[in-house]
């Protein structure tokens, strides 16, 4: 079930990644816009290895808690994932998602491995949030 926005409840519109995958850590909401999955799971297929994410929808007070862009960031959009991946995979998924339309890309590859991670997020060219583009953590 959808609303105006096209965001909807997670586990409905994906075929590779759970609800509790994709919901936010504070509050357990899944609210994920319903094309951006679509893109993730086409990413997915295309990538041809499970993905697994470090972080999905964020409610505004979680995102205050945890991201410099405060309660309007992407992630808050239900457009945008962070992915745990480094090295030749990293640059694999990077790759594949410029190819498939992904317009952010934030590269984190610093410290332990098992917490490095590529931000994917399908927004659209605003003031304040230019795209495509693509920054470091």
């Amino acid at each position: 079930m959808g609303n105006a926005t096209g965001v909807v409840e997670a586990a409905i519109m994906s075929y590779y990644f759970t609800q509790k995958e994709l919901a936010c850590r504070h509050c357990g909401q899944g609210l994920m816009d319903a094309d951006f999955l679509a893109a993730l799971d086409i990413l997915r297929e295309v990538y041809g290895s499970p993905i697994i994410l470090n972080s999905g929808y964020r409610c505004p007070m979680h995102n205050m808690e945890v991201s410099k862009t405060g309660p309007r960031g992407p992630h808050t959009t239900g457009r945008a994932v962070d992915v745990l991946v480094y090295g030749a995979e990293a640059h694999r998924l990077i790759e594949l998602a410029l190819r498939w339309n992904f317009t952010g890309v934030g590269v984190s590859q610093r410290g332990p491995h098992d917490q490095r991670f590529v931000h994917l997020d399908t927004l659209s060219d605003a003031p304040g949030q230019p795209r495509p583009w693509v920054w470091s953590y």
